[in-house]
């Protein structure tokens, strides 16, 4: 593995218009706003030199530091995030270097206590390399050992699709797992154990799939993701923290593609979230469905919301529920609230602010509090909290805060 030494450090001034489009790009990662085990709450995005951050200065504060920009040589634009049971959080991304697979390479990225530097970006390969130019039957050579096998053309001879977004997923025993996928060849992905060595990539099917694997770690610390394709999804996990992936069944669904989420809504029971492509509208689904139950199709409302939700569980007026986070139709932030597995009671969505670049952000903050973040259009970083004198799901003003 390669490291990029020196960039680590950050660079104190971005332009607030360059965060602003690269998230109207595209580029917003799900779950960008993140609770560290001090209590403090930090905020990612990216620009086109590389990753963008911002920090609470203390828990519940609303003086933050940032935007402070940690430049990657290559950067490709996207990032996923993911945070582990220690409280680190991981980053994974695509960087394009001369002499790489395909001229590009995944990358990954720590941070293992809030407001510090990240660790260095170390590269974990390509699973994907470009096929090379056909040569005369006569003339072409079989690759040598131990050299990767490059993947086939699409049927009609053309190129195949750019990989999807790379995806980390740490488990409860240490090992991070880093997933990737590519419409023509399938999902990938490779592991590191908990002592710091790789293994070899494995294949997850999935020939069409598209998009990004859809992740999900629970309380107990065990992985599971979806692998996503047109009209539905295959679902992997793992038996137990650190056991390895198994196929567990497969379902039929038409979505949005790029629109799924997940959340934990129970022990050890996820819930994955996505929009029906006839209006836009939310769509919720637990593959592992409560005893004696089938699997359902449970809609939520949000019709003409992009991209996927924000998801994030808390007491209101004494009830466990599931809150929502959406840009909707508008390009304004929406939030809905439910008791949590009680999607058959419906959801009513709320506008909570104005328009925003990108994705809206949701959290709980160091007291429990519902916190929601969004980037504005000049590219500042914009917070609200609930307000916990309030009844129901009620929110201070939004403060900018950096």
């Amino acid at each position: 593995m390669e490291a990029d030494r020196g960039a680590t450090s950050a660079a104190p001034a971005v332009p607030g218009s360059a965060i602003a489009e690269a998230a109207d790009g595209g580029s917003a990662a799900r779950g960008w706003l993140r609770l560290g085990r001090d209590g403090r709450l930090t905020a990612y995005a990216s620009c086109a030199e590389g990753l963008v951050r911002w920090t609470e200065s203390a828990p519940g504060s609303d003086i933050w530091q940032g935007p402070e920009l940690f430049p990657v040589e290559g950067w490709a634009g996207r990032f996923t995030l993911a945070q582990d049971h220690n409280g680190f959080v991981w980053f994974a991304g695509t960087r394009f270097r001369d002499g790489a697979p395909g001229g590009r390479e995944l990358i990954v990225a720590t941070q293992y206590q809030t407001g510090r530097p990240l660790g260095d970006w170390r590269a974990v390969g390509n699973p994907f390399p470009e096929r090379k130019k056909s040569q005369p039957q006569a003339q072409a050579q079989p690759p040598a050992p131990g050299q990767q096998q490059p993947e086939p053309e699409a049927e009609s001879g053309a190129p195949l699709p750019p990989p999807g977004d790379p995806v980390v997923l740490p488990d409860g025993t240490g090992a991070l797992h880093i997933l990737t996928t590519r419409f023509g060849v399938g999902a990938r992905g490779r592991t590191r154990r908990a002592d710091g060595v790789w293994g070899s990539w494995v294949d997850y099917q999935g020939k069409w799939v598209r998009g990004a694997v859809v992740p999900l770690v629970t309380a107990q610390g065990r992985a599971e993701f979806l692998v996503t394709f047109r009209g539905g999804a295959s679902y992997w996990g793992q038996e137990m923290p650190g056991s390895d992936f198994r196929w567990l069944g497969r379902m039929k669904a038409d979505a949005v593609e790029g629109t799924y989420s997940s959340c934990e809504t129970g022990p050890g029971i996820g819930t994955y979230f996505w929009r029906h492509p006839a209006d836009g509208g939310v769509i919720a689904y637990r593959p592992q469905a409560p005893a004696g139950a089938s699997p359902a199709l449970m809609p939520l409302g949000g019709a003409g919301g992009v991209g996927p939700v924000g998801v994030a569980r808390t007491r209101i007026d004494g009830y466990d529920c599931t809150v929502l986070l959406q840009r909707g139709a508008e390009g304004y932030p929406e939030i809905a609230a439910y008791p949590t597995h009680g999607e058959h009671y419906g959801t009513w969505w709320a506008p909570v602010g104005d328009r925003c670049a990108g994705l809206p952000a949701i959290s709980l903050d160091a007291r429990g509090s519902v916190t929601i973040a969004m980037i504005d259009l000049d590219g500042g970083l914009l917070i609200a909290r609930q307000d916990p004198t309030d009844p129901g799901l009620a929110f201070g003003p939004w403060c900018r805060v950096g």
